[in-house]
């Protein structure tokens, strides 16, 4: 289904600030903040992609754009959270719809780390996916326990671009 990569809570009334991180939900946040918690046992979904990209600082401070990919894995499995919200249309007649989520991350992994760069996409074990996508026979720290038990990903890394531009700093993914 195509969604948006920023999640957009079904209630609310305007787009949520940019300062407010709704692209990551973070693994040890999921059952306290209410963006999350609203979503986990209800809203599950799985995002395959082959590598992600991070914005980190040089030791020039300047951002650097890092794609990382698994070392021998070619898709990986991210478990997401997902809202539907619907409004006016600005235009014309009726409500405007879409669907948007937020991937699951958790603590780098050693190479992530070492490249500067404090979180990364949970990546979750094939025949985990099924019990994530049926979440409602879980209850929410079972769900949490699930992701405790994340595939082990060693991943390798490439520099993409250098600038003194300090924008930028969200993820990006990269689709098949």
């Amino acid at each position: 289904t195509p969604m948006r990569y920023r999640l957009r809570p079904a209630g609310s009334l305007e787009e949520v600030p940019a300062k407010f991180n709704l692209y990551n939900a973070r693994k040890d946040s999921l059952q306290e903040r209410k963006s999350w918690k609203q979503l986990l046992g209800k809203s599950h979904g799985i995002f395959p992609f082959k590598s992600f990209f991070e914005w980190v600082k040089d030791a020039e401070g300047k951002s650097q754009l890092i794609n990382f990919f698994p070392k021998e894995r070619e898709v990986m499995w991210a478990p997401c959270l997902y809202d539907s919200w619907s409004g006016p249309k600005l235009v014309g007649n009726g409500k405007e719809h879409f669907s948007s989520f937020a991937l699951i991350t958790d603590g780098p992994a050693p190479e992530v780390a070492e490249q500067g760069h404090d979180r990364c996409p949970l990546f979750l074990k094939e025949s985990q996916i099924t019990q994530w996508l049926a979440p409602s026979a879980s209850n929410p720290q079972d769900l949490v326990e699930l992701l405790n038990q994340q595939e082990e990903v060693t991943y390798l890394h490439s520099y993409l671009e250098k600038t003194s531009n300090s924008g930028g700093e969200n993820s990006q993914l990269k689709l098949f």
